[in-house]
């Protein structure tokens, strides 16, 4: 496999960045040793000394000050480029206590490192070591590298997309699917979903690889349709879902592309299922708007794991959204709890007050098949039909003869 365009290689002596430079990324430090030394009235001191797994150079991206020391590479070394949006990103969205308190932090540090008796320099040098060991943090270091593993990895291709059916109750036909993308590392094996989501979505990844996805997604419906034509099978119109994270709300191309996409493919905005969680509703106008720009395009909007969240039930008078995914944790409990199954009646019978259809998800047995559809569910999907499979099953599935039915 390639390797990442931000992993940086550096020769024994040389200068990574220099003092009083502008700061353009941090590193991390990924084999070798580093120095780090401050020159003050001509004096060169060396205050600290890195190994594998430090985090440097990065006081000039937080405070976007000069920076305050030399680097110097004391073995042949490879470090991985933080980027400043990197560290910004979070520091931005961190408290504004623990915000002001970097801040504070960063000042003193400079001002340790710019004039220095020996007695305050042994001290910098205690501060600087024990900084040092507060950044080795485990979760902290192997996030940073699992992000810089993810930008690799969209580079690299190494994404799939997997398909989960979801059925009518009444036909027990497959109606549509959902979307879910699948990451094999070729260092980390199978990554868990929620894992890599998580990190995406918590930074700017999301973006490219939300864009990455929807092409990817789109081409492989057009792909299974023509399938489908080709071998004379009447499955009825389908549909595809797709999940749009919180910041890709913010994502300017995000319409333009999945248009584009439909048009160059042959595909009608109206088999374009977009699922958004209840969580994203804090968003408030921003989300409303997005949902009636999806909707201007011909996207039907659902909103997933309901229930799950704190949105009031009065967002369901005022959302322009035509469907409502009920959570695998309500129909994982329906007969093991009375007050879950209550719940779960209701809002089956509230979204179809309301026009919407429902989607009851994690459905794994036929106990909770007959009760979803005495409720009076339209779709489902979960293992008592199929988990998610790469598309190449999907089509396997989908001829008649090999097609899983429900019983």
């Amino acid at each position: 496999m390639a390797k990442s365009s931000s992993l940086k290689t550096f020769s024994k002596g040389d200068i990574i960045f220099k003092q009083g430079q502008e700061g353009s990324c941090a590193y991390l430090l990924e084999v070798g040793s580093v120095e780090i030394r401050v020159e003050n009235k001509g004096i060169v001191t060396a205050v600290a000394s890195l190994a594998e797994g430090d985090i440097f150079g990065e006081m000039a991206i937080v405070d976007d000050k000069i920076r305050s020391a030399t680097a110097y590479a004391t073995t042949e070394c490879e470090l991985l480029e933080v980027s400043k949006d990197q560290l910004n990103e979070r520091v931005d969205e961190a408290d504004p206590i623990v915000r002001f308190l970097i801040t504070i932090l960063m000042d003193r540090l400079r001002g340790q490192l710019g004039v220095m008796t020996q007695k305050e320099r042994d001290a910098t040098h205690s501060r600087v070591v024990n900084l040092n060991e507060f950044k080795k943090k485990a979760e902290v270091i192997e996030k940073i590298k699992f992000e810089k593993s993810m930008e690799a990895a969209l580079d690299n291709d190494e994404f799939e997309m997997h398909y989960q059916p979801i059925l009518d109750f009444q036909t027990k036909r497959v109606a549509g699917f959902e979307a879910l993308m699948r990451w094999d590392s070729p260092e980390r094996g199978m990554v868990r979903p929620d894992i890599f989501m998580g990190v995406a979505e918590e930074t700017s990844l999301i973006i490219p690889l939300g864009q990455w996805l929807v092409k990817r997604v789109v081409r492989d419906f057009a792909r299974l349709k023509a399938e489908i034509h080709d071998a004379g099978v009447d499955t009825g119109k389908l549909f595809m879902s797709i999940n749009i994270a919180a910041k890709q709300f913010n994502d300017p191309q995000l319409f333009a592309i999945l248009v584009n996409e439909i048009h160059k493919h042959k595909i009608s905005p109206n088999e374009i299922k977009l699922e958004i969680t209840e969580r994203v509703l804090i968003g408030g106008a921003t989300v409303f708007d997005w949902i009636k720009k999806a909707r201007s395009f011909g996207f039907s909007v659902a909103l997933d794991d309901f229930g799950t969240g704190f949105s009031s039930l009065s967002y369901l008078a005022n959302l322009e959204v035509n469907s409502l995914k009920i959570d695998k944790s309500f129909v994982e409990k329906i007969h093991t709890d009375t007050k879950t199954r209550n719940i779960v009646k209701f809002l089956v019978n509230l979204s179809k007050s309301l026009d919407l259809t429902v989607i009851a998800e994690g459905v794994e047995t036929e106990q909770e098949w007959d009760t979803l559809k005495e409720f009076g569910c339209d779709y489902m999907q979960g293992y008592y039909f199929s988990k998610a499979q790469p598309m190449r099953k999907i089509v396997g599935m989908m001829i008649p003869n090999r097609r899983k039915k429900v019983a």
